[in-house]
């Protein structure tokens, strides 16, 4: 889940996604360089902070939920100096409040990025907590997690993976349909898995063959296999000639050559060593507004549904919708 430097300053804003007991999240903190004019004093630390919402009257009494009390955080509360790896420094926390003192920079000119891992002891809904930060930081939470039933929209630029999660609740013998839509032809790939087991892998899909073998989109100006140079290919290692390749393209830099393909569906590669893209009908007449769903039968009392979207290609756009269990 993104949020804006404008959402986080001042007051901040409420989550917009559940933080669930047990789960763990990144929190990535990121400021730009300031190139709008509209802060000429950036430069320096920022801030961040986590605050459970309070009563009416500004309080915290006993009816007030203690969100922050017993999680876990990695740097943990005794890094009082800058770690390196992850940018913050000098945590702050209460059973309602923590705080972080992000990466110190020296000029307005210089990117920054700060993350933090965070996992909660207790359930956070959406709206329960605020966020806020100083120094025109951005900041994505991830993974994203919302009750089933719940769309969950992506439109703006390449991820790879963009990390979701779905509550389905602990009932078993039941099917869960999850119903996607990609942009008409740059392709993007679902991969789900449910306690700890894959339920589910479309590999790359999307309504229009304009980005598979030997289209134009392929390699021209959407960029498909450009994108994925050198990305880690998802399902592990791929061997071609009795080489173990671990990263996009399969054969190295002349590919598999000729005809030759190799993989396993969905995920098949192509002679020159990217991801075959696979054509999809979606349930509607529209292909850019009618969605195409899955189905896979929940058999585990495991309640999270745990989804990786790799949507690799420069304006990507996808939304996802796990139903809840029938």
């Amino acid at each position: 889940m993104e949020y804006s430097a404008q959402e986080l300053k001042g007051a901040g804003t409420l989550n917009k996604s559940i933080l669930e007991a047990g789960s763990d999240y990144t929190f990535f903190l990121y400021r730009p360089k300031n190139i709008t004019g509209q802060s000429p004093s950036l430069s320096g630390s920022g801030y961040f902070t986590f605050e459970t919402k309070r009563d009416a009257n500004g309080f915290y009494n006993s009816t007030i939920i203690p969100y922050v009390k017993g999680a876990v955080f990695n740097p943990g509360i005794a890094n009082s100096v800058n770690t390196a790896s992850f940018g913050v420094k000098s945590l702050v926390t209460s059973s309602y409040i923590f705080s972080y003192d992000l990466f110190e920079i020296t000029g307005s000119n210089v990117t920054a990025t700060s993350s933090f891992e965070y996992s909660p002891s207790i359930t956070a809904p959406v709206g329960s907590v605020f966020f806020r930060a100083t120094g025109d930081y951005e900041m994505e939470v991830s993974p994203e997690t919302q009750d089933c039933g719940a769309v969950q929209t992506f439109q703006g630029g390449q991820n790879y993976p963009t990390q979701l999660q779905s509550i389905l609740g602990s009932s078993t013998g039941t099917s869960v349909t999850i119903s996607v839509r990609t942009g008409t032809t740059i392709p993007d790939r679902w991969i789900a898995t449910l306690g700890g087991t894959q339920v589910l892998d479309t590999g790359y899909i999307c309504p229009s063959n304009n980005a598979g073998f030997g289209q134009p989109g392929r390699n021209g100006v959407l960029g498909f296999t450009t994108a994925l140079q050198g990305r880690l290919i998802p399902e592990g290692p791929i061997t071609f000639n009795g080489i173990a390749y671990s990263t996009y393209p399969v054969g190295g830099a002349g590919g598999l050559g000729g005809s030759t393909t190799t993989g396993v569906s969905p995920n098949i590669i192509e002679p020159d060593g990217y991801p075959r893209v696979v054509t999809f009908t979606p349930d509607g007449p529209n292909p850019i507004t009618d969605n195409t769903t899955f189905t896979f039968s929940k058999n585990t009392v495991a309640s999270t549904l745990n989804i990786s979207v790799y949507g690799p290609q420069t304006y990507t756009f996808w939304t996802n919708n796990v139903a809840c269990p029938v």
